[in-house]
């Protein structure tokens, strides 16, 4: 059993060790190509284990955290992905984004069968331990820039990253865990000071919607009178703090940086503009996944919404898009239902609230498409499931033939992924530079 959770959490930890510890990347010449590399190899690492499973499992017994009913919502949500990918003006990489979002949903079914406490916390300590690596690797950019009387640029701060976006994004899914780490006295100022610096940085990185999504889960779980009231005051407190501390650090070097600033950054017009563009053909399939480009007047094109709904009705359909949003229901609603049972499982609160700040901070950034933030949603999903559903896991049998086919036809798929992946990166022009919200790799191209 020991042996079987140590393989089990080895992808996923090795996954945040080498996409989240600061060094060089030594596989592309960039951190957004560097971690979607890795992505890559974590979801193929996945699909392997599933494969071994099937053909050294004699009874073909897979149990599922998922129910029947959203089992049929993602079969649903996939199958008109797959469809609005045939029916694309760029089919082939259409095709490649949709069986990449169907990794991460065999990669999540997977995760769910990670129910016992221990491996959990194991998986929770490596992404702690390894992103705050990266956060003491940015506080001694604070200091050098202090020292310097610089700025505090986010894009020096935040050490590597081509979008400071990407670094936020991270940021969101660890917040909850330090809140929940707040209740070991013997850690406390420690995981305080910590909380602390995340929060600063994102204040620094002028991350709105990153702060509009930790209030509005600070809210939600006051509003369901959760047992870590106390941690959540603490972290709202430590939220001021963060906020105070940053007009003072900022005012030192008087660069007049405006965290409240009042613009939508281009994100209501890029909404308005991609819901004016829906035609009835969008209630029923999209222009493909993966393919969004919009331009807002001279400026470079985005390659996303940055709004998790608007994206999937414009490029899945209206069909994809009711399915998902009745499985992310479907799943909030059973935690929440467990929650009230199980008031003392803060261990099943703190993935809760750490996969419900994914989704909402989804609605104002590029979560669910960017490698480590997208991972991380998926996983935090499978965790959540898996705990509650630990004790209603649905078998599904699978015979022989069946099996054989599914595997044969699995393998082809991740073939054409892994080739086409390839294929995408090796055209990439580093001198062409980058645009602006990469979606699969760092540079826009897809031929």
């Amino acid at each position: 059993m020991m042996t079987e959770n140590i393989i089990k959490t080895l992808p996923i930890n090795l996954f945040f060790l080498l996409t989240l510890v600061p060094i060089v990347p030594i596989v592309s010449y960039d951190y957004h190509n560097h971690q979607r590399i890795i992505q890559v190899a974590f979801l193929i690492s996945i699909s392997l284990l599933v494969i071994t499973f099937f053909f050294t499992n004699k009874k073909s017994i897979f149990k599922s955290s998922l129910n029947k009913k959203n089992c049929l919502f993602f079969l649903i949500f996939l199958f008109f992905g797959y469809f609005s990918s045939l029916l694309s003006m760029e089919r082939s990489f259409s095709s490649l984004y949709t069986f990449h979002i169907s990794l991460l949903i065999i990669a999540m079914c997977y995760i769910s069968t990670i129910n016992d406490k221990r491996s959990i916390l194991f998986i929770i300590y490596a992404l702690l331990i390894t992103h705050t690596s990266l956060i003491l690797i940015c506080l001694l950019n604070i200091v050098f820039a202090l020292s310097e009387k610089q700025p505090l640029n986010p894009y020096i701060i935040y050490s590597g990253f081509i979008n400071i976006r990407f670094f936020n994004q991270v940021q969101v899914f660890i917040l909850p865990f330090l809140v929940l780490l707040l209740k070991f006295k013997s850690i406390q100022r420690i995981v305080f000071i910590i909380l602390y610096l995340n929060l600063l940085l994102i204040f620094i990185g002028q991350a709105r919607g990153a702060l509009l999504s930790f209030l509005i889960l600070s809210m939600l779980a006051l509003a369901l009178k959760t047992t870590m009231k106390k941690q959540i005051l603490t972290g709202l407190i430590c939220l001021l703090i963060s906020c105070i501390s940053f007009y003072i650090l900022d005012s030192l070097n008087q660069s007049g940086a405006e965290i409240l600033r009042t613009s939508s950054s281009g994100r209501i017009d890029l909404w308005s503009n991609t819901l004016s563009n829906l035609t009835l053909e969008h209630l029923l399939i999209g222009t493909g996944p993966g393919v969004f480009e919009m331009s807002l007047g001279n400026s470079a094109p985005f390659s996303h919404p940055h709004n998790s709904l608007i994206e999937i009705l414009n490029e899945w359909g209206g069909v994809a898009l009711v399915s998902c949003i009745a499985v992310i229901f479907t799943t909030l609603k059973e935690s929440i239902t467990y929650l009230k049972k199980h008031k003392n499982d803060v261990l099943t609160e703190s993935i809760f609230y750490s996969f419900t700040i994914g989704i909402i901070y989804s609605l104002f950034s590029g979560v669910h498409v960017m490698p480590v933030s997208q991972t991380l949603l998926f996983i935090m999903w499978g965790l959540l499931l898996g705990r509650v559903n630990l004790m209603h896991q649905t078998p599904i049998y699978i015979n022989r033939y069946l099996k054989f086919l599914l595997i044969s036809l699995f393998t082809i798929a991740c073939f054409f992924y892994l080739q086409k992946a390839l294929q995408i990166y090796n055209n990439i022009d580093p001198d062409k530079g980058y645009i602006y919200g990469p979606r699969f790799w760092s540079v826009g191209q897809r031929f």
